[in-house]
């Protein structure tokens, strides 16, 4: 009825210890490495859709998955650094994903233009790797001043 008739209830067991425990410098220093290898990969994505190319975004995924991996192990050391790489996690999963992507638009430019490009080197005309030269220019000319 009102809980006179239940059985005695053991005490409460105490939070254990460990979930706050001070970080050791080597705690410190794996979460100096993975927020370094995730600013390199967060900046190699869009930089490599640019202008590096496909070595540049492979770099950063690299990069973006070895962080992941130290923020992972970081947050199963339960100490009070775990916290902060629980946050940083999440940014490495999205350059993860962003350096996958322009990793992917890269292997697809690479295929497209290759045959272009060996047909270049091959015959020697490279007039036609630019967008609006080559053969149907308006002046016929064929020198770079027309």
């Amino acid at each position: 009825m009102d809980g006179q008739n239940n059985a005695p209830q053991p005490p409460q067991a105490p939070e254990p210890a460990h979930s706050q425990l001070p970080p050791s410098d080597q705690d410190v220093r794996s979460l100096k490495v993975a927020q370094n290898l995730i600013m390199v990969a967060s900046l190699a994505g869009p930089i490599s859709l640019f202008f590096g190319g496909f070595w540049l975004s492979a770099a950063g995924l690299v990069c973006g998955i070895i962080g992941f991996r130290k923020f992972k192990a970081l947050i199963q050391s339960q100490s009070s650094i775990s916290s902060v790489a629980t946050r940083f996690k999440k940014s490495s999963i999205v350059s993860i994903v962003i350096c996958s992507i322009v990793t992917v638009l890269n292997v697809v430019s690479a295929v497209i233009l290759y045959p272009i490009v060996l047909q270049a080197l091959e015959t020697g005309d490279y007039a036609n790797l630019m967008p609006g030269t080559g053969t149907g220019t308006p002046s016929g000319g064929n020198s770079t001043w027309g």
